[in-house]
């Protein structure tokens, strides 16, 4: 069976010119824009001056980024043995396939402007990613040689920002399509169709791309899936405890929680602060999102054939200067926009590293229950810093000052890298001091 066999094996290939990993890219962009098209609406909605807002009370924008985060908390562990027990091609097809169903009850809830049928829509879509997320970072090496995975994570996480950009940005003109202000464009006509409509056709899209997805074999064929929610993690992190992987991702959860679960809440209060247009607050998110794209990009392509731990502190150094300007600078556009772009290109060089790390250090045959507790403990990282934000909104604070609490996080995430991650990080990627997860072939 030479074809069944060319199939499993990595591609010599670079990443650009390899067919697969360019479906897994169109694939995930499709994707991703929808979830952020979905949670940009969601945000305006209920943030100050949305149509929702009264309903979830101060801050309630983080409401739509807990809908986002909790199933991945709940199932990336059961997600994971999916991931490993079945082709990570079909698991992909399935999630994405259910992704248009949610779509359509996406447009339901749009179209008779219920908060309650959108937030439940965006749990839905938020359940399918976490399905589809220890498939799409697991197919990579399945795919790619070892010696491309930096520049392998580097381009995909470009591309899904590109995604995070676009959702972001057509975020807010499909918001002001939606609920328009009618006291400074009293003519407007509502248009509550036009969301979920373009909800439906980015699913159909991303779900065809799927199809060219590479045929690939089951990892693990007989592990049994076992319908329990937590369990599996604790399995899992005692496996990986004592092992770099287990470091790698203590450190990407904590940064998670800094940049994706507080830092973000703040980007939708600058339409008050700086009583801006919703196009206007959508630039700013699309401008964070580019930035780490091009981030991740440029720190693939420094890394080339390695894994550059050398990169880490730079990004955490500079992503946390980043948050302190922005905590202290006047209220001015172009200012925190260059602020903002700043901090997004520094974070790009500490996400590459860590990510290709869980790659490299993980087994085939543990590779997609790894994955789905890294995933698990990314968004327990925005559920806690959604619900730092919540709680420090109730102060009555304006919104940019929390960057400093940012800042703050930062520094302690420094000093914890210099005084515990550096050595091991620096050890494992140097062969002294790889765990049992990384003895065992990739």
């Amino acid at each position: 069976m030479p074809n069944q066999a060319a199939q499993q094996s990595p591609s010599s290939e670079p990443a650009v010119n390899n067919r697969g990993f360019v479906f897994l890219n169109i694939t995930q962009f499709f994707g991703a824009a929808n979830d952020n098209i979905l949670k940009q609406l969601l945000m305006f909605g209920l943030a100050s001056g949305g149509i929702w807002a009264g309903q979830m009370g101060k801050g309630g924008q983080a409401i739509a980024s807990l809908c986002l985060a909790i199933p991945f908390v709940l199932f990336s562990g059961f997600a994971g043995q999916f991931s490993d027990r079945f082709s990570k091609r079909d698991v992909s097809i399935a999630v994405k396939l259910s992704e248009v169903m949610i779509a359509v009850i996406a447009l339901f809830g749009l179209w008779i402007e219920n908060v309650w049928v959108v937030l439940a829509a965006m749990v839905l879509i938020s359940l399918q990613s976490t399905f589809f997320t220890p498939a799409k970072f697991g197919i990579i090496p399945e795919i790619l040689p070892a010696n491309k995975l930096s520049r392998a994570n580097g381009t995909l996480n470009m591309f899904t920002y590109i995604a995070v950009i676009l959702g972001g940005a057509v975020g807010g003109p499909l918001y002001a399509a939606y609920a328009p202000d009618l006291d400074k464009f009293p003519d407007a006509v509502r248009m509550v169709w036009l969301p979920g409509v373009i909800l439906l056709v980015v699913g159909i899209l991303g779900t065809a791309a799927s199809f060219g997805l590479p045929k690939l074999s089951s990892k693990n064929p007989d592990l049994k899936i076992r319908p329990i929610l937590f369990r599996p993690y604790f399995e899992t992190w005692r496996e990986i405890s004592g092992t770099p992987v287990a470091s790698v991702i203590v450190a990407w959860s904590y940064f998670y929680f800094i940049l994706g679960g507080l830092a973000i809440m703040i980007l939708p209060d600058y339409k008050e602060l700086l009583d801006i247009s919703y196009f206007q607050a959508s630039i700013l998110l699309a401008i964070l999102g580019i930035a780490i794209g091009i981030g991740d990009y440029i720190a693939g392509r420094i890394s080339h054939h390695q894994i550059r731990h050398d990169l880490i502190p730079i990004g955490i150094i500079g992503t946390t200067a980043s948050f302190f300007v922005l905590g202290v600078i006047p209220p001015n556009y172009w200012l925190v926009a260059v602020c903002l772009s700043c901090c997004g290109f520094m974070a790009g060089f500490f996400m590459v590293p860590l990510q290709t790390m869980i790659q490299h250090f993980t087994s085939e045959k543990k590779r997609g229950q790894v994955l789905g507790l890294w995933s698990c403990c990314s968004f327990l990282g925005i559920i806690i810093g959604n619900v730092l934000f919540i709680a420090i909104k109730q102060t009555g604070i304006d919104s940019n000052r929390v960057f400093l609490v940012c800042g703050v996080l930062g520094l302690i995430g420094v000093a914890a890298y210099f005084l515990h991650w550096k050595k091991i990080f620096s050890d494992a990627i140097d062969g002294e001091k790889v765990g049992e997860l990384a003895d065992e072939p990739a």
